[in-house]
């Protein structure tokens, strides 16, 4: 808890070198983002997913349960099967990437490289940024990943399918190399 907080304080201090390089490390990161986010494959997905209904009651549901039970078993659909395994495969070795996700139309969880801390994104800057308000880039702020509990910058982007309609969003989280994390 007290890393939290002094990372929090630090970045609260405005741009500080450490967002600076955490930004660098991210836009260092758009082609390997562009790969992922034109995989045919995987825009597949996104849009066999966006035909699956699911209400809002729904998703808050499996929300809830995604959070209070590790061993909520749409944790290891999504973490396994073809798209997870496509997704794995593109982000390959790069020792940055320590997260890797994607979401639908709604912001639920598609797929995802590890289980993440919750399954709805839509309430989130990833996917608000992106999907909702049409920023075909966000660079969130530094900071401690709950997930992954990798001091981390996430990068997302939008999703378009082949004819340019947006399907969906990635996300990649991305360690900050040692050197540039506050100390």
């Amino acid at each position: 808890m007290i890393q939290v907080a002094v990372a929090a304080a630090l970045l609260a201090q405005g741009p500080s070198s450490t967002a600076v390089q955490a930004r660098e490390t991210a836009y260092a990161r758009m082609p390997l983002a562009d790969k992922i986010g034109t995989d045919p494959e995987l825009i597949k997905a996104i849009v066999a997913k966006n035909k699956v209904e699911e209400s809002a009651a729904e998703i808050h549901r499996i929300d809830e349960a995604w959070m209070h039970n590790p061993r909520y078993p749409l944790r290891k659909t999504l973490t396994s099967g073809p798209c997870a395994d496509r997704l794995r495969k593109l982000v390959g070795d790069d020792k940055l990437v320590v997260e890797a996700f994607l979401m639908d139309e709604r912001g639920g969880l598609v797929c995802a490289t590890v289980e993440t801390s919750d399954y709805w994104q839509g309430d989130e800057a990833k996917w608000q940024k992106t999907y909702r308000d049409g920023a075909p880039v966000f660079v969130d702020e530094p900071a401690l990943d709950a997930s992954t509990g990798a001091f981390a910058v996430q990068l997302s982007r939008i999703v378009n399918d082949a004819h340019g309609a947006k399907v969906g969003a990635l996300t990649l989280t991305l360690r900050i190399p040692r050197s540039t994390r506050p100390r």
